[in-house]
């Protein structure tokens, strides 16, 4: 292979892995928007926190969890508490 061929793959394959790498963090912003949007919608009474009938009512898996997921038991699941669980949930999901 000519060093000029060997070039035009090296652009080709970086060029390639470039755009793999931009869909991807497309795919994970449009779900992570697609998650903000569903957890805004839940809030029907938009305090700005899940509690357990929002829950029940339209997120059937952070109902199963939801006494694991209230860190501090107040009966609501805050921003963090989301975060902090999502975030559990991609360590999970990496291994």
């Amino acid at each position: 292979m000519s060093k000029s061929s060997l070039y035009v793959l090296a652009a080709v394959l970086l060029a390639v892995s470039t755009t793999a790498c931009a869909q991807n963090s497309d795919r994970r912003a449009q779900a992570r928007q697609a998650m903000m949007d569903k957890l805004k919608a839940a809030d029907v009474n938009n305090d700005g926190y899940i509690d357990r009938e929002e829950a029940d009512a339209s997120l059937p898996r952070v109902a199963k969890g939801f006494d694991q997921l209230d860190a501090d038991q107040d009966g609501r699941l805050s921003s963090d508490e989301l975060k902090q669980a999502a975030s559990m949930a991609r360590q999970r999901f990496r291994r």
